[in-house]
């Protein structure tokens, strides 16, 4: 987990972000400002799955929030399966909403980027 994210039990940590096809512009201070922000907003939306909880159901997802200039709004992509896929969904649709109530700061208006998020689900610290 990157220094100063949140916790890996926090929704919408992220693991790391880099320029998609390596474009040159994107700002680190700007995906940090941006990343905090979803992250922020994912704890909002974050639900464990009733199934999930009632079969002790645990795991780790990778999201990706792939951001095109060209793009009204980010694609979400799942990068690594819980292997439960109850917990996929769940990361996949909170990680969709935070990204359309977080608003891209001006720095990255208009370029294409990436990140990547873990979201963790433990019924010790999601209840």
């Amino acid at each position: 987990m990157a220094a100063g994210a949140p916790s890996s039990s926090t929704p919408g940590a992220v693991s790391g972000q880099a320029p998609v096809g390596g474009r040159a512009g994107v700002s680190g201070d700007d995906l940090r400002q941006y990343r905090l922000s979803l992250a922020s907003a994912a704890r909002r939306f974050k639900r464990y799955p009733a199934l999930a909880s009632q079969r002790g159901w645990e795991g780790t997802v990778e999201v990706a929030l792939n951001v095109s200039a060209l793009a009204p709004v980010p694609e979400v992509v799942l990068v690594r399966s819980s292997g439960r896929g109850v917990l996929d969904e769940q990361a996949l649709a909170m990680l969709a909403q935070a990204a359309r109530v977080t608003a891209l700061p001006e720095g990255l208006k208009a370029r294409d980027f990436r990140i990547v998020l873990p979201v963790q689900f433990s019924l010790d610290n999601d209840q």
